[in-house]
Order: structure tokens, then sequence, then C-alpha cells
């Protein structure tokens, strides 16, 4: 009879615990996001970031699709939508799904996620721009030249993209470490 309640009592303690760390990772990627407000170079944000950090610790796929994208969402209900919009939530749904493949998450593994998510996004955003803003050619030189223009746009893309990644997955760490000492 001990072993029963033993082990209810601890299916218990694992929901609440995986209840808690779902909100908790929710709760981040919505404040950060929030950082999408605040002035800040063009294409340095969090989003990127967000929807790799997502994948990897929301273990349920939609979840991890769903919550991303719903933070993009509120955020650009603040700051106002755009032409490239499609193609930006497609980017963050593909980094979810990159974000939870990722085994281990260690620093090369977070650092080829980063690499290939920044050139995703700058590949089918870029493409999109190219195909719909009506700004080049519609031939190859146009798309070569949308490419090369777009940069130094891409540097800013890099740089946020790996700095969120460490404030993201190291905060989530030391507040996970420091939860589960509370409550234990």
């Amino acid at each position: 009879s001990t072993p029963l309640y033993s082990s209810a009592a601890s299916d218990v303690y694992k929901r609440q615990t995986m209840n808690i760390k779902l909100l908790l990772i929710a709760l981040i990627i919505f404040l950060v996001s929030l950082t999408r407000i605040l002035p800040h170079p063009p294409n340095f944000t969090p989003i990127l970031a967000l929807a790799i950090f997502g994948g990897a610790f929301l273990t349920n796929k939609r979840t991890a699709l769903c919550i991303p994208v719903i933070a993009m969402f509120l955020s650009d209900l603040i700051i106002g939508f755009h032409s490239q919009i499609y193609a930006v939530y497609l980017c963050i749904i593909v980094l979810s799904l990159l974000g939870n493949m990722i085994e281990k998450r260690n620093i090369l593994n977070l650092g080829i996620v980063g690499i290939s998510g920044s050139l995703l996004f700058f590949i089918v955003t870029n493409f999109s721009v190219w195909l719909t803003d009506g700004l080049y050619p519609l031939n190859l030189t146009g798309l070569m030249q949308c490419y090369i223009m777009a940069i130094p746009f891409f540097h800013n893309t890099l740089i946020s993209t790996f700095i969120f990644l460490a404030i993201l997955f190291t905060g989530y760490s030391l507040i996970e470490k420091r939860f589960l000492k509370i409550l234990n």
C-alpha cells in the first residue's frame, strides 16, 4: 500500500513541477518577446532565440510551436504588422521544430542551431522581400541584389540570436536549479 501511495504522490509532484515549468517557460517567452517594443537596431530581436528556446524546452510540439508564435503575434499587435509576416512566422515555426530536435543542450548544438536558424531566416525572409515587395527585379540579378543589400541586417540577426540564446538558456537553467531547490 505504501509504494502505491508514494508512486501516486510522486506522479502528482511531477505533474505540478511540469506545469510550473511550462508556465515559467511561457512567461519567459512572453516577457522577452516584449523587448521588441523597445527601441533596437534593425533585426536585433530575441524572436529567433525564443523560437529555438521554446522548441528546446517545451516537450509538447504543439505547445512549442504555439507559444512563440502567439508571443510574436501579441507583440505585433502592439508594434504593427508588416508585409513579411508570413515568412517571419514560418521561420519561427521551423526554428521551434529545430529547437525541439536538440537532444543535448550544449554550446555546440545551440551554436549550430543558432547559425542555421539565422541563415534560414535570412534566406526565407529576403526571398519573400524579393518576391513580394517590388523593390527588386524578379530575376536572378534582382534576387542577388536583394540578398546583398540584406547582409548588414544578417549581422544583427546573428549577434542577437546568440546573445538571446545565451541569456535564455543560461537564465532558465539558473532559475530551474533555484526552483528545484525550493521544491525539495
